[in-house]
């Protein structure tokens, strides 16, 4: 089974969750939404360019 990188798997869990909190629970203002949708975003990528590297050795 392919072991997945700790990084990635936070910013696919901060992008979920956020998303969920945003939709049912709680609007969340668009200044706030906006960076840790970008942020998540970015953790998700770095977490794959991690993954790709270690992959590689």
């Amino acid at each position: 089974m392919k072991e997945r990188s700790f990084i990635g798997s936070l910013g696919i869990l901060l992008y979920v969750v956020l998303s969920l909190i945003d939709r049912f629970f709680y609007k969340i203002p668009d200044y706030i939404y906006i960076p840790l949708m970008v942020l998540g975003i970015v953790i998700i990528i770095v977490g794959f360019v991690i993954d790709k590297k270690n992959n590689k050795k």
